[in-house]
């Protein structure tokens, strides 16, 4: 039922698209006009902004890991700054600073989501490497191979399945971006899509041209699937195979890579904190204070139910499946979710547009309820599920199914038991998820422009209203805003980064 539920929007699109894909020469035209410039355009900003991510997030993050040195702290916090700002935001704050060309070209829109992405490469390559052994590089060591080749044949090895991850994080934040490449004027995919829903002012047109992003989505959750049950899973590395010392690391080594953060930091966090604090400054005396109580309301309490629904999601799919269990269908069930994150939020939109319109079974079902945020809860919650969902799946990988038997053993329900077994590892992994859903859920955008019901307003909305315009001076207290309800999840993932090490000391 949750797979179903997880499919439900691409499979309405598929259902759509498929039995009219070739009528009206939609689709041909599309193929051989607009859609190869657009493809090669997000295509090498995928590949800029991949290659950037990988340089700010992972190298940090196995120096972290692997070395002891002075600053290790603050590289952890240099590193996941960005997360404070929403690409779009960061993108249009440099346009309105800076007139050069290059704040309006396919480099910066990469700069600004290579930026954006690399705290969660940070986050993944920084677990990859907490639970790393070192014993098969200690041992090619002993054997007489270099560094190059340990490097070659054990270390990248290793990391192969933590890199795949990351590096689909970033394409499918590249893939899905609408706001930030429209407002650099950069013609990618997602743009594409919504110029021609525009001109077209028809769905199905849309959802057949979609279908160009559907089906590549559904064979890379198909991909993803596979390697974590056919390879993660018959090759667990508890983090107690990693509990060996850390090295030191030279001084200028250290001062390097401090730099390295700190250089970063710059155009990621600092730079951008320091234009919307002086705007806001200078825009304090014109700034409508009687309308940010409802955005900071709407946004929280959105936030909120998204963070909620997806926890709950995620707790019912803990408690039905086995711990430690090896049934590949269903831990791959799960993954399904993971679809509606490599779809662009435009097409998840336009899925929930049609699925909801006048007419439609969900529209007559329901009722009142379509003309509220529960139609923007919902497809947010779909999109961010795999924050929470893919942790808790690996946590619930790592628990020792003997602890569900020890507590039916003393006397323990069923349930009682797993949530008595849970609290440990699986716990803890859907807090922090359902953390990092409300801190991308108070920058979601693209879903709430197109699913907003009447008469709805939040913080995003309300940021990229009057960045249209290039009024990012009168958008700067609502930026802050936004920040301010994303601090207390960004200080809990940064704990739990640091809890990473509790089993080396």
């Amino acid at each position: 039922m949750l797979a179903a539920a997880a499919a439900l929007p691409a499979g309405c699109l598929l259902w759509a698209a498929l039995p009219i894909l070739t009528q009206g020469g939609w689709l041909a035209h599309f193929a051989s006009t607009t859609l190869p410039h657009q493809a090669l355009a997000s295509l090498l900003v995928a590949l800029e902004a991949t290659a950037l991510a990988f340089a700010v997030g992972a190298l940090p993050a196995v120096l972290v890991s692997r070395f002891e040195f002075r600053g290790r702290g603050l590289v952890g916090v240099l590193a996941l700054l960005p997360l404070l700002f929403a690409p779009s935001v960061a993108g249009n704050s440099w346009t309105v600073m800076f007139s050069h060309d290059f704040f309006a070209s396919r480099h910066a829109l990469a700069l600004n989501l290579g930026l954006a992405s690399a705290p969660y490469v940070f986050v993944v390559f920084r677990v990859a490497a907490a639970r790393m052994p070192r014993a098969f590089a200690e041992l090619a060591a002993a054997l007489g191979h270099g560094r190059a080749a340990r490097v070659r044949h054990v270390h990248l090895p290793l990391y192969a399945v933590p890199a795949a991850a990351a590096a689909m994080i970033v394409c499918a934040q590249v893939v899905g971006d609408y706001a930030t490449a429209e407002r650099l004027g950069i013609d990618t995919l997602s743009v594409g899509i919504h110029n021609l829903w525009l001109a077209s002012q028809s769905s199905n047109v849309a959802a057949i041209v979609s279908t160009v992003l559907t089906l590549p989505a559904v064979l890379l959750v198909i991909a993803a699937a596979w390697a974590s049950t056919s390879i993660m899973s018959q090759n667990p590395v508890p983090p107690a195979a990693a509990a060996a010392a850390r090295r030191p690391l030279a001084a200028p080594a250290a001062a390097a890579l401090v730099a390295w953060c700190g250089a970063w930091s710059l155009p990621g966090f600092f730079v951008p904190e320091y234009f919307t604090l002086r705007w806001a400054v200078l825009a304090w005396q014109r700034t409508r204070f009687a309308a940010i109580p409802g955005d900071v309301l709407n946004t929280a309490a959105t936030a909120l139910a998204v963070a909620v629904t997806v926890f709950v999601v995620c707790a019912l799919t803990a408690l039905v499946m086995r711990a430690g269990a090896r049934s590949r269908l269903a831990e791959r069930m799960p993954w399904l979710f993971l679809l509606n994150y490599f779809l662009p939020p435009l097409v998840l939109a336009l899925a929930f547009v049609m699925m909801s319109r006048d007419g439609s079974w969900l529209a007559e079902r329901l009722g009142p309820l379509r003309d509220t945020r529960l139609l923007v809860v919902v497809p947010v919650a779909l999109r961010l599920m795999p924050f929470a969902m893919l942790p808790m799946l690996d946590a619930l990988r790592r628990t020792p199914p003997a602890l569900i038997e020890a507590a039916r053993s003393f006397g323990a329900g069923p349930l009682r038991a797993r949530a008595a077994a849970f609290a440990g590892h699986v716990l803890p992994a859907l807090a922090l998820g359902a953390a990092l859903v409300f801190l991308e859920a108070v920058k979601e955008l693209d879903l709430s422009l197109t699913l907003q019901p009447f008469g709805y307003s939040s913080l995003a909305l309300k940021i990229y209203a009057f960045a249209r315009f290039q009024n990012m001076d009168r958008a700067a207290v609502w930026v802050l805003l936004s920040q301010a309800l994303m601090l207390a999840p960004l200080a809990l993932l940064w704990w739990r980064m640091a809890r990473l090490d509790a089993a080396r000391r």
